[in-house]
């Protein structure tokens, strides 16, 4: 109840602010951008929104459209506002919607201008800025947590020669008080620069009392029959559906804290280097139990010249638990995980998200399947970005990725009988991707994407053959390509 005062408070003071400032002229601009997408894979998932890799799948093709209008309004130099509209959907789906990112069959005529920001930047003064409303936020670390629009409020300001953002968002907000919210609090801080080298550090906590159905995301379908802790209470069932609803239904508090600390030291003109380290602890209940979290992920990244290309190399690893039946978890566990945005910016586009995901493309199973799972991840990668021709961009990419365990529970029979938590060895694969495109007149950009991925014994049947939703064996190696143009405005 205090924190719904506070932040009722706060935009009161805002809008309070509003009323008294001195009418003037109204600047208003337009922006944003389309984007059009015809591809095709050979993994498959609910409206191919994350997609599951599974076996003797036939290539899937559609046409993917996102189309974003945002409102930039001026008031006077203290005051502005933004409202930032999306309208997606495929080509040929649902005419009349009953959920997001549909509107495309045949006839139109339907519902489906989406808000994605909608908020007011009030200056209090030259180094205090405050942000009221639907707003994106994400993490510094590579966006491994989360990368997303929330409700609610962050204030960035000065602590002598230390920046700081503070923010407060409502994920959720249930039916009784404040006992079945969901709640991230958010604090970002940028020390004073020492030479060439730049530190930061961030912390943030997810406060969750909301129902079975409230972000409840806790690894994927192998790591969901592990919550019993050997309570044997009657709601672990070998059914995947029968425990996953028990599961749900018995999970209670979650109070998660992350400490994340980064920096980026600059080598040269052309080359510089840049990390971080993520540590997650917190706890999870449940009835007669509690999940103990520890855990933590950790990237390290290199840029330099190479020739007339731009070269990037990263290492990165998360930690893994091979006996989550002990009641702990030594793993990065993120309940906002279908929010994030993983190492999107370095280009591969199904082990990592893909950075031109708009309806289809959140796959990153590396992530999903082993990072977020339980199971740790650690591997590599080497990117090259060229512009070979005037207007031309390229981009290259080849990736490795490996799981720092191959089991959950090993002493567990259960498991032995299920095959549910074990895998086949703990390497995911390879990926190689390429990007090809072209720029007209600085604001159009046509480009050709691909990616392949070779799978590791990760994926083998003697592992019981889960990837992100689905059992499958002797799964194929997953590939997408696709026909992407953008025009910005």
């Amino acid at each position: 109840a205090n924190v719904n005062k506070t932040m009722k408070s706060i935009a009161a003071i805002a809008m309070a602010l509003l009323v008294a400032a001195p009418a003037s002229a109204l600047e208003t601009k337009i922006s944003g951008f389309y984007q059009f997408m015809a591809a095709a894979n050979n993994f498959v998932g609910s409206d191919n929104y994350i997609g599951a890799i599974q076996g003797n799948a036939e290539s899937e093709k559609l046409v993917d459209q996102r189309l974003r209008l945002k409102l930039d309004g001026k008031v006077n130099d203290s005051l502005s506002f933004v409202y930032y509209g999306e309208v997606d959907f495929q080509w040929g789906d649902d005419s009349y919607t009953t959920s997001r990112n549909d509107g495309g069959a045949v006839g139109g005529d339907t519902v489906n201008l989406e808000t994605k920001n909608a908020y007011i930047d009030v200056k209090f003064q030259d180094d205090v800025m405050a942000r009221f409303g639907l707003q994106g936020f994400y993490d510094r670390q590579d966006q491994i947590f989360f990368a997303t629009d929330m409700a609610g409020a962050k204030v960035d300001f000065k602590a002598g020669n230390i920046g700081l953002t503070a923010g407060m968002f409502n994920l959720i907000e249930g039916d009784v008080s404040d006992s079945d919210n969901v709640y991230l609090w958010a604090l970002q801080a940028d020390f004073p620069a020492m030479g060439d080298l730049e530190l930061g550090a961030d912390y943030y906590y997810f406060h969750n009392r909301g129902v079975a159905g409230y972000a409840n995301y806790l690894g994927t379908a192998d790591s969901i029959f592990i919550y019993d802790f050997g309570q044997n209470d009657g709601f672990f069932d070998t059914d995947q559906a029968a425990f996953t609803e028990g599961f749900s239904a018995a999970r209670q508090d979650m109070d998660l804290h992350y400490l994340g600390l980064q920096g980026a030291l600059k080598l040269s003109e052309t080359a510089a280097v840049n990390g971080w380290l993520f540590y997650n602890t917190g706890t999870v209940e449940f009835p007669g139990a509690d999940l103990d979290v520890a855990g933590y992920a950790a990237s390290v990244r290199g840029t330099f010249k190479l020739g007339n290309a731009d070269a990037a190399a990263r290492l990165f690893f998360f930690s893994g638990d091979d006996d989550l039946s002990d009641g702990d978890a030594d793993f990065f566990v993120n309940p906002l995980a279908t929010e994030s945005y993983a190492f999107g910016d370095d280009g591969f586009m199904i082990f990592f998200q893909d950075v031109n995901w708009a309806n289809v493309g959140q796959y990153g199973f590396a992530l999903e399947d082993a990072a977020y799972a339980g199971y740790g991840l650690l591997g590599g990668n080497f990117t090259l970005s060229m512009k070979p021709a005037d207007k031309v961009d390229f981009k290259c990419g080849l990736g490795y990725f490996a799981s720092l365990e191959d089991t959950l529970a090993a002493t567990d029979p259960r498991f032995v009988q299920s095959a549910a938590a074990n895998r086949g060895g703990t390497v995911l694969g390879t990926e190689l991707f390429v990007r090809a495109g072209y720029t007209f007149e600085n604001n159009l950009n046509l480009s050709l994407n691909g990616a392949y991925a070779a799978l590791g014994d990760f994926y083998d049947n003697a592992g019981g053959g889960f990837a992100r939703d689905i059992a499958a064996i002797d799964v194929d190696d997953p590939y997408i390509v696709y026909l992407l143009a953008q025009l910005a405005f």
